[in-house]
């Protein structure tokens, strides 16, 4: 293995009563553990290899104060831009898309590849946003229902109908006629966690409550469902 072999990980830390998403970095060449909280708002933690998780996290707690500035000056400082920047990242299922703006592009936005091409006159941010969610609101119409039928497929559990929704404060949900409801911003989402709130709405198709049975049936199909759970908790807004 090379000297500057490299270990990447999310992890959790709850600062102030609050769940922070992290970076672990583990590299074989370094020396320190240092700390950095990069634009877009992620805090980085850089370790040697061999470092201990107990230790990473203790370091972390012990820089409480001087992470929640750095955020929250990062926080600001996006909020304060007009517009989103040139080659922002947009995610998209297990990826991202590069934001580009074409300054002689006629259709509003065309994807190339994993490059999101919008047309430089729709960069004003409320212009920009909305054209944004019109584009995802467009993939999760063609992804959402292939996705859902492949689930159902494989549970053997059939469903009426699915609506694409843009619900305020839930993921996906379901009624008694076997109607599901998806959230649009689930193509903003890992595959796994998107897969996690369609393996959860059509097992309340067989079980209409949260009951052993119900969570018996969600851990068969999805046994890393409480992860993908607490991973939710972690996705706002796309951009």
């Amino acid at each position: 293995m090379s000297g500057n072999a490299m270990d990447s990980r999310q992890g959790l830390i709850t600062l102030q009563g609050k769940e922070l998403p992290y970076q672990l970095v583990r590299v074989r060449s370094r020396k320190r553990v240092s700390l950095l909280v990069n634009g877009e708002g992620l805090l980085q933690v850089r370790t040697p290899w061999r470092t201990p998780l107990r230790q990473v996290e203790q370091l972390v707690c012990d820089h409480e104060t001087w992470i929640l500035q750095q955020l929250s000056q990062v926080q600001q400082t996006n909020a304060a831009q007009s517009t989103l920047p040139e080659g922002h990242p947009l995610p998209l299922l297990d990826g991202f898309v590069q934001l580009r703006y074409g300054t002689e592009q006629i259709r509003p936005i065309i994807r190339e590849d994993n490059q999101l091409w919008v047309a430089a006159r729709y960069q004003e941010r409320s212009v920009l946003t909305a054209l944004l969610e019109q584009w995802y609101r467009a993939e999760a119409r063609r992804y959402l229902p292939l996705r859902l039928q492949l689930w159902s497929d494989q549970m053997q559990i059939p469903y009426a109908r699915l609506t694409v929704r843009s619900q305020k404060s839930r993921w996906g949900s379901c009624s008694s006629r076997k109607t599901i409801s998806l959230n649009w911003r689930l193509v903003c989402l890992p595959v796994r966690v998107g897969d996690y709130v369609m393996v959860h709405e059509l097992s309340h198709l067989r079980h209409m409550n949260h009951s052993p049975d119900f969570w018996g049936l969600v851990a068969r199909y999805l046994p890393e469902y409480v992860a993908c759970r607490q991973q939710l908790r972690l996705f706002l807004s796309p951009w």
